[in-house]
């Protein structure tokens, strides 16, 4: 599809692993890319994070159709972002998940999501949480702690509403597990799962899964 704008946003966690795509258009990407981080600084961490990634998009205005761009812990928290800018009167049409997990029926929390995808690490992290203040995973630019990966997230009714894709690059990204586990539940889905290679350019493929959505 040709969106009017490209939005990626990073998870609560810290920002994109390999490095954003960059703003402007350009041969690869021919459209505008918005590039948000926001941040959850706050209970409910969920609402935070979305009453901050609004903020941002309503200063940016990007222009519709949207792809919305979800990565790491970003990816449960994408239709309710999708819903807040439909509401801002912004048409959504697509969506691409860049190493980050995915959303699931009813209102799972990070740490159920974390559990799905390898539940020895969700164990590990369940018992680190108890064991001191800190918050995990203490690689992460912005540890959680226990509220928020035990939180509820915002439910994904009717969802999902528009084409999706999943983008997978190869980089580490602390707090979802293994890549591979979602990669293959976005296969399930029937979603087009799109895999860099080692010298491949993340504009490029982000563009690449942008342009395979219908639309």
């Amino acid at each position: 599809m040709q969106p009017g704008a490209v939005v990626v946003v990073s998870g609560p966690l810290g920002p994109w692993a390999s490095g954003p795509p960059p703003r402007e258009p350009s041969t690869a990407v021919p459209y505008p890319v918005v590039v948000a981080a926001p941040v959850a600084d706050r209970r409910p961490y969920a609402v935070s994070w979305l009453a901050d990634a609004a903020r941002r998009l309503l200063a940016a205005r990007p222009a519709s159709p949207l792809v919305l761009v979800a990565h790491g812990t970003a990816g449960p928290l994408l239709p309710a972002l999708a819903r807040a800018q439909r509401a801002a009167g912004r048409r959504v049409g697509g969506y691409v998940f860049a190493d980050a997990t995915l959303p699931r029926p009813g209102a799972p929390s990070h740490l159920d999501l974390l559990r799905a995808a390898d539940g020895a690490t969700a164990d590990a992290a369940h018992d680190a949480l108890h064991a001191g203040g800190a918050g995990w995973p203490p690689e992460a630019a912005h540890p959680g702690d226990h509220d928020f990966w035990t939180e509820r997230l915002p439910p994904a009714p009717d969802w999902p509403d528009a084409p999706c894709a999943f983008l997978r690059t190869g980089a580490t990204v602390p707090g979802i597990g293994p890549v591979d586990f979602w990669a293959r539940s976005a296969a399930a889905r029937g979603w087009p799962v799109r895999t860099m290679t080692d010298d491949e350019d993340v504009t490029a493929a982000l563009a690449e899964a942008v342009a395979a959505l219908p639309g």
